[in-house]
């Protein structure tokens, strides 16, 4: 065979398998579900409306204020909203998480 033909079959078989390790890579699950969460609860909901709302309440009100308004959600059957606002805040959790975890445990954070 041609040598060049030999390389092109292997840099093929290296792209293929460099693409398998992005797809099977967690933070990248991570990031597609937190990029459609973030765009569904965009679509679902208006971004400065819920600002107007945070600042209009008091600053030791805002926990209880979240809970009430996820509560309101669900008995007014708007589950897809709760589901996605769920779903978004887990995945910021977790990617959060597994970020600091990455950074700061592993010791790839050089500290002045």
């Amino acid at each position: 065979m041609d040598s060049l033909v030999i390389q092109k079959n292997i840099m093929r078989r290296v792209y293929y398998s460099y693409a398998v390790s992005i797809v099977t890579h967690v933070m990248f699950w991570q990031g597609i579900f937190l990029a459609v969460s973030a765009a569904l609860l965009a679509k679902w909901l208006h971004v400065a409306s819920i600002f107007n709302n945070f600042l209009a309440i008091p600053v030791g009100g805002v926990p209880s204020y979240l809970a009430n308004s996820f509560v309101n959600a669900i008995t007014h059957g708007e589950f897809m909203t709760a589901l996605v606002l769920v779903l978004a805040g887990g995945v910021t959790l977790s990617c959060g998480y597994r970020l600091a975890h990455i950074f700061f445990e592993e010791g790839r954070i050089l500290h002045a």
